[in-house]
């Protein structure tokens, strides 16, 4: 019987909804307890002072009636008082002299008293031979004689009663409405994590078009969703882009590996010649040399995609980049009748990799040189979002601008007949990516303008340029 409790005890214990709903509402209740245990007190304290303001505003007018009356006058006073039945049988007097004889009073006996707060004494007052508590003061008067004036405490336990019953009832009303909150909280929070296992159960599964539901309410489990959401949608799309390039390598290799397989074989037929099968040997080293470059830039996007690189970003001149790769082109275009135009730009910094940058310039200006008629235009600048920006513009054909979204992407060519792997604007994309920028296309008329966006340093607000030019 035990082993089963202490397993269940254990089972709850391991749940975070109900170590949070049980600490809500141990905190909720005592929290309740300190404050009715405040309120408490605070109603006492007040009580206690006003019987003290009581009693001792009636022993000073009791001993005003000694100072003009004398003796007499207060006897006279005291046995009025207790007669008018006004009060009387709550309050309590009683006048003795020296040698503590009685002279007047309600009470039989000296009260037992031990002091309190405020001047008061608190003890039993003997009346009609009933013993009950009550609060006093004692006056010493000139003549030697002592006056004790009182009240019981009959009308504070009332309302002392009175004041505990309420506690006892908000209470329990409080740990029912606990209880209640704690039981809503409870359901509530295993709805939401229930629901984000269910999904994460679902994709484990294979269905990673599945997402969570999100809500109106913008509380952190919203937030949490959303960004399990964007996660899922990452993944979806990787594996989306891994079944694509496994497909698409598939395709790409078999074509050259059949090509070299079929030139081999014919390479060994009897009847080849020697000058033949070097023919097909250097055919076929050509085709592997292909497939190793194409292996190659593979190898490079996903180092790129892996965020290796990241490690090395510093602080660059996106400026100079652009203008060493420039240098390096301009003789290219030379040598195919193009013009390639640099627009001077004032120095721009970039967090980032400097070789990487370079690559995805040079891999736009190599696309823009095969497909302009006359010539690519390079502007670097700072656009009015804070964003540095390389736009490399030709004259060409173009491309529709439904295609802009496809383009850059794996294996992904627009012109079949024009060599390549299809790979080249893909690596651009993911550098982008690297740097927390992207890349965007639009019609130059005539021609396509393709632009790289970065973070500027000192412009976008996240990032500062320090003396030396390193990133902050």
């Amino acid at each position: 019987m035990i082993r089963p409790l202490k397993r269940t005890y254990a089972r709850l214990w391991n749940s975070i909804s109900f170590r949070l709903t049980f600490n809500y509402g141990l905190l909720a209740i005592l929290t309740t307890l300190i404050l009715l245990a405040f309120i408490y007190f605070q109603v006492m304290g007040a009580l206690h002072t006003q019987r003290y303001q009581q009693i001792n505003a009636t022993a000073q007018r009791m001993a005003i009636v000694f100072e003009d009356q004398g003796r007499a006058g207060l006897i006279k006073a005291i046995n009025l008082t207790v007669s008018d039945r006004i009060d009387s049988e709550r309050q309590a007097y009683l006048l003795v002299d020296a040698q503590y004889h009685k002279l007047a009073g309600n009470i039989d006996a000296l009260p037992t008293s031990q002091p309190t707060y405020l001047g008061l004494f608190e003890g039993d007052i003997y009346r009609g031979g009933n013993r009950q508590p009550g609060h006093f003061i004692a006056y010493h008067l000139a003549d030697g004689s002592i006056l004790f004036v009182g009240q019981d405490l009959s009308e504070i336990d009332n309302v002392t009663t009175l004041i505990l019953q309420g506690i006892a009832a908000a209470i329990v009303l409080a740990m029912v409405l606990v209880m209640l909150g704690a039981y809503i909280f409870r359901r509530e929070l295993e709805y939401r994590v229930g629901t984000i296992r269910q999904i994460t159960k679902k994709v484990s599964a294979g269905q990673l078009s599945q997402r969570i539901p999100i809500s109106h309410a913008e509380d952190e489990f919203t937030l949490l969703n959303q960004d399990i959401n964007t996660m899922l949608d990452r993944i979806e799309a990787l594996m989306n882009g891994v079944r694509h390039v496994s497909d698409t390598i598939a395709h790409n290799l078999r074509t050259p590996l059949t090509r070299v397989t079929g030139r081999l074989r014919l390479a060994l037929q009897p009847s080849t010649s020697p000058e033949e099968m070097r023919q097909a040997a250097a055919a076929a080293m050509e085709e592997i040399e292909s497939l190793n470059v194409l292996f190659g830039k593979m190898l490079q996007l996903a180092e790129i995609e892996a965020g290796v690189r990241r490690q090395t970003f510093r602080s660059r001149r996106l400026d100079v980049i652009v203008e060493d790769v420039f240098e390096m082109y301009s003789a290219v275009a030379e040598e195919e009748g193009k013009t390639l135009e640099l627009k001077p730009s004032a120095p721009i910094w970039v967090p980032g990799d400097a070789d990487l940058l370079a690559s995805a310039c040079a891999n736009l200006i190599e696309n823009g040189l095969k497909h302009a008629r006359t010539g690519v235009t390079i502007r670097v600048f700072v656009d009015n979002m804070g964003c540095a920006r390389v736009a490399i513009s030709d004259d060409g054909a173009g491309i529709p601008a439904t295609e802009f979204d496809r383009v850059g992407t794996r294996f992904y060519r627009l012109d079949a007949s024009v060599s390549g792997h299809g790979l080249g604007l893909a690596s651009v994309r993911a550098i982008m990516a690297l740097h927390q920028g992207w890349l965007e296309f639009a019609d130059a008329r005539p021609g396509l303008r393709a632009s790289m966006c970065l973070p500027a340093i000192g412009v976008s607000g996240n990032l500062t340029q320090g003396r030396s030019g390193n990133l902050q």
